[in-house]
Order: structure tokens, then C-alpha cells, then sequence
């Protein structure tokens, strides 16, 4: 699951069925543990996934690939 970080506008941004996800681990969990203190909630998950790629960001930190400006097809010239 891919979660967009944006720190100029302070905003975070989840794909749409991010609750519905979120539910489904927490079923999972819920079968597994029977322990309600392990359920995941909306902003614990982001936070704990966060947490876990900022300790290890020599690993975990990517930087993503510099834009390829495209070029505009000039239909003039090919006429």
C-alpha cells in the first residue's frame, strides 16, 4: 500500500479502499491474536509504518527518478 507524503501542503494521502485494507488486517489480526490492543487504527498505522522506514532510512529511504521532459511533436514540421 502506497502512502504520498506531501510536506508542503501537510498532507498525507491513502489510496481510496485504505480503510477497507485496514480493516482487513484488523479481521486478521482479531483471528490471530484475539488481542482488541493489537487492532490497527487509521493514523497508528501510518505512524508505525513511518517509524519503521525512518529507522532505517540508509535501506528504506528511496529517492524517486528525475522527470523526462517530453518533447512537444511538432506536427508543422512533418507536414
Amino acid at each position: 500500500m502506497k502512502v504520498i507524503l506531501d510536506t508542503e501542503a501537510k498532507t498525507i494521502t491513502v489510496p481510496w479502499n485504505y480503510a477497507a485494507k485496514l480493516e482487513e488486517m484488523n479481521k486478521l489480526i482479531a483471528s490471530v491474536t484475539d488481542d482488541p490492543t493489537k487492532q490497527k487504527t487509521f493514523s497508528g498505522y501510518v505512524d508505525e509504518c513511518w517509524r519503521e522506514a525512518m529507522a532505517d532510512t540508509k535501506e528504506r529511504m528511496k529517492v524517486a527518478p528525475k522527470p523526462i521532459k517530453k518533447k512537444k511533436a511538432r506536427m508543422e514540421d512533418e507536414a
